[in-house]
């Protein structure tokens, strides 16, 4: 498999050679990203696209009370974030499993809080899959998507071609915004212009 298409579906030694630089290289922008979280109370919680866990293990350090699902399309990110997040597996606090956003395994109204890290861009369809978050999240839950990414006139001849290269679809913000609404969403847009990163805060009506 090209390098390429490691991103989106990571596999065998090189996909895992591909999550551990994600990790790393992902790690400030996270941080960041969910800092942007408002205060709740949250007791289940999901990480879609997990990766190699990293995000999933600051979640369950910053929610004490909360227990994880994380769920991701390549297997060698589940190994990995299993392996990552093995104490909180053992402790009951954390589940990784095999599954697309587009075809999740849980009941609706679910969880507090969903959160996808530098993902949505390799979504099938982010107006349909943005609904199906919306029906695992309950009332008043938060969706917050975060990207080290977004368009802007001095960049978009640049994203373009890393979409075509990495086989992504990274839009405007405001159609992200337009699908989180129209999936049943109110939405804050936080940048960071300096470092053009962005985080998508969705509530559920």
């Amino acid at each position: 498999m090209a390098e390429e298409d490691q991103y989106r579906n990571p596999v065998g030694e090189e996909g895992r050679k591909v999550i551990e630089s994600m990790n790393e290289h992902h790690r400030e922008v996270t941080s960041w990203g969910l800092s942007n979280i408002p205060h709740m109370k949250v007791s289940r919680l999901l990480d879609i696209g997990c990766g190699g866990g990293a995000c999933l293990k600051l979640l369950l350090i910053s929610y004490p009370n909360a227990v994880g699902e994380g769920i991701d399309i390549s297997d060698v990110a589940v190994e990995m974030a299993s392996a990552r997040n093995r104490a909180f597996i053992a402790w009951n606090r954390l589940n990784v499993s095999k599954a697309s956003v587009s075809d999740m395994p849980f009941e609706p109204e679910t969880f507090e809080l969903v959160t996808a890290v530098e993902t949505y861009f390799f979504w099938p369809d982010i107006a349909e899959d943005f609904k199906k978050v919306a029906a695992v999240l309950k009332k008043g839950g938060v969706f917050c998507i975060v990207s080290e990414q977004y368009i802007t006139d001095d960049n978009r001849a640049q994203i373009e071609a890393d979409n075509q290269k990495y086989h992504m679809k990274i839009v405007e913000n405001q159609v992200v915004e337009s699908c989180l609404r129209d999936a049943g969403f109110e939405v804050e847009t936080i940048t960071n212009p300096d470092k053009n990163w962005v985080t998508y805060l969705a509530k559920k009506l």
